[in-house]
């Protein structure tokens, strides 16, 4: 039997076209779904393990056989045994009604009444939670909405498999507004890698004695938003309520369809049925989809089409008149012009992407004379920083709350007037158990406090991130703090959230949004991301070209983490190799295909290293593995802002000839 599980359900709601392509060997999947990596990086396995606690006395049911296989109908009959007692506690209880099957993280039993408790990474604060999961206007929020439907449907199961139970759903939450008593929580449940790929956490704390103030957990009621699932009032497949949907989706992965639904913009773009170079070998659903419901040949999907559109957002109007192709949109399709005197509005960007695209025209466009003004009012020396941070959703001290902020690592090139590059300095704390964040601030006030020249970042990440750390200066006992918090605000500004005010005389100025206001290249399809403008300006800039495939030792430019011998621009023919291509793997398990999808705060361009880090704080290692790590780590680092600096010389490029 096919059982739609509540994961695939998930995948059904999210398209039920999914349903038949998910775990087909023959079909293309860019979501590679790793335990492991994925454990490192969200934490929350880890999550998991703490809110057992909470529970004291609880059964688990195993989740595999020695051997590794599996037996739906064991872990029922199991689950099934354990019911029978008046009051019981089981994690990973079992239960299939028809061919639905669940497991249920903690389940608590006290007579007829169960308590379904689904345990997620995602943070929630109790603080602030008027309208958390139902939003001012009376919908669900889009934050919430998959996790609650998740809940809904283990509910469903439960009482379809014992109509005499009463079912009260809850999710447990990383609590925001919580602190933890216990110094080096995250360090107490260690992430291990099992046989056939599965992951384990050993949890060296055995009890907790006072819940309350240990844990950074809290148990939430969710009845009320599932009453509005349950009654249809809230939906995800418009077309059908709570319990249709589960039919037609049972229905559909039971007898291995494909279900037709209709296509959805900009829904498809995140399909990840979808085949890639290294993947060509392989079927595409979304291809499949395309050429059944709209007629696409291999011509159309040749053809840019409004998917690669940076931020654009007239979809449903695209859907209602069923067109995707960038040659069949005009300009009333991409909404109000929205002119910007001085650089260029969204509309205005996306119709020069069009026209691009459509022209086949690979010469970047810019506004030369508003770039020039930028460029020449900035002061040298040019400073160009990255940081490398992770948010864990355990704390590392007593005193901390979930998802605070952790700086480990930073990388500063510095780009002189009379050209002189030079990798000023890096710093990185991978540590096992050490809050960095203050050591990492004092090394970076020491590196920046060298000149009073313009400093840039690339995108507003570390702008954020110097916030988040100020906020934690401010409650500390540190005794330079008023001199950290006076440097971090000369180079930041304020964030939207943030209750003081401040204007930095130094702070960073946003490449990115440099790039965004002043400069298109078709190179990178509308990203703006720096991993892909920086293989656009390979591509575009005959003076990039000429100066780094030499080796770096030759023209001059020093490096903290590679030789004298290492070429940045490797050109074969008309090919132009993306230098993060060059770089090896983070660590022997490290799969470049990995997308991460889980709770995580943020997760982007730092995936790879946030995961590495995770790693390097939850695994147990040799030294030599650990400085492995550590080592890639720098290097990664470093082409962040060395790549920085290149499209910095770039730009300059353009504006001067």
């Amino acid at each position: 039997m096919r059982y739609l599980t509540k994961s695939r359900y998930k995948l059904g709601l999210e398209c039920p076209n999914k349903l038949f392509y998910t775990k087909k060997k023959e079909y293309a999947d860019t979501k590679v779904e790793d335990p492991f990596l994925e454990a490192l990086a969200s934490g929350g396995f880890q999550v998991e393990e703490l809110a057992k606690l909470h529970y004291p006395g609880g059964i688990l049911i195993e989740d595999r056989k020695s051997d590794g296989s599996y037996d739906y109908e064991e872990k029922i009959a199991a689950t099934n045994e354990l019911l029978k007692r008046e009051n019981v506690v089981i994690f990973e209880a079992a239960f299939r009604y028809n061919n639905l099957f669940i497991r249920v993280d903690i389940l608590e039993k006290k007579g007829n009444n169960i308590n379904l408790i689904e345990v997620k990474a995602k943070s929630f604060d109790s603080s602030d939670c008027e309208y958390e999961f139902i939003g001012k206007r009376g919908g669900l929020s889009g934050g919430w909405k998959y996790y609650l439907f998740d809940v809904a449907f283990q509910k469903y199961v439960i009482e379809k498999s014992y109509e005499d139970f009463t079912v009260t759903p809850f999710l447990m939450l990383a609590d925001k507004h919580k602190t933890t008593t216990i110094d080096g929580l995250n360090q107490l449940f260690r992430v291990t890698k099992q046989a056939d790929n599965r992951t384990g956490v050993e949890c060296k704390l055995e009890k907790l004695d006072y819940p309350a103030e240990q844990s950074v957990l809290t148990k939430v009621d969710v009845s009320v938003p599932l009453q509005g699932i349950e009654s249809g009032q809230h939906r995800i497949l418009e077309e059908y309520d709570f319990e249709t949907s589960i039919q037609v989706l049972s229905d559909t992965y039971e007898n291995d369809r494909y279900f037709g639904y209709p296509l959805k913009f900009p829904v498809c773009k995140q399909c990840e049925f979808k085949t890639e170079e290294e993947t060509a070998h392989l079927k595409s659903g979304f291809q499949e989809c395309f050429s059944k419901q709209m007629g696409w040949t291999d011509v159309q999907f040749k053809k840019p089409n409004a998917f690669e559109i940076w931020d654009f957002r007239s979809w449903k109007s695209l859907e209602e008149q069923g067109k995707l192709l960038l040659e069949e949109l005009d300009e009333s399709d991409f909404g109000n012009l929205n002119a910007k005197p001085g650089s260029m509005s969204r509309v205005e960007r996306q119709l020069i992407q069009r026209e691009k695209s459509i022209a086949n025209d690979p010469i970047p466009y810019l506004l030369k004379e508003e770039l020039k003004a930028a460029l020449d009012s900035w002061q040298y020396p040019l400073n160009f920083i990255d940081f490398e941070t992770s948010t864990a959703p355990l704390p590392f001290f007593a005193g901390q709350k979930p998802y605070e902020q952790v700086a480990f690592q930073f990388s500063h090139h510095i780009f002189h007037e009379d050209g002189r590059v030079e990798h000023a300095r890096q710093y990185i704390n991978v540590n096992a158990g050490e809050f960095p964040n203050f050591e990492f601030l004092r090394a970076l006030k020491a590196s920046l406090g060298k000149n009073e020249g313009s400093i840039f970042m690339f995108s507003n990440h570390e702008n954020t991130v110097l916030n988040q750390v100020m906020v934690q200066l401010l409650e500390s006992q540190e005794a330079d703090k008023n001199d950290l918090i006076a440097f971090a605000q000369s180079i930041t500004r304020p964030t939207g959230n943030s209750s003081r005010t401040w204007n930095g005389d130094r702070a960073m100025i946003d490449l990115c949004k440099v790039i965004k206001d002043y400069y298109y290249n078709p190179f990178t399809k509308g990203s703006n991301s720096i991993k892909k403008v920086l293989p656009a300006v390979f591509e575009s800039s005959a003076y990039i070209q000429k100066k780094y495939t030499k080796p770096i030792g030759e023209i001059g430019l020093n490096s903290l983490n590679f030789d004298a011998g290492k070429v940045w621009l490797n050109i074969a023919g008309e090919n132009v190799q993306d230098p993060y291509k060059t770089l090896p793997s983070l660590f022997e398990e490290w799969d470049d295909d990995f997308e991460l999808v889980s709770e995580m705060e943020d997760i982007s361009d730092g995936g790879a290293a946030m995961t590495a880090y995770g790693k390097l704080q939850y695994t147990d290692m040799s030294e030599a593995e650990r400085n492995e790590i550590k080592d890639a780590l720098l290097r990664y680092c470093e082409l962040d802002t060395l790549a920085m600096v290149m499209i910095y010389e770039h730009l300059r490029e353009v504006v001067d000839n």
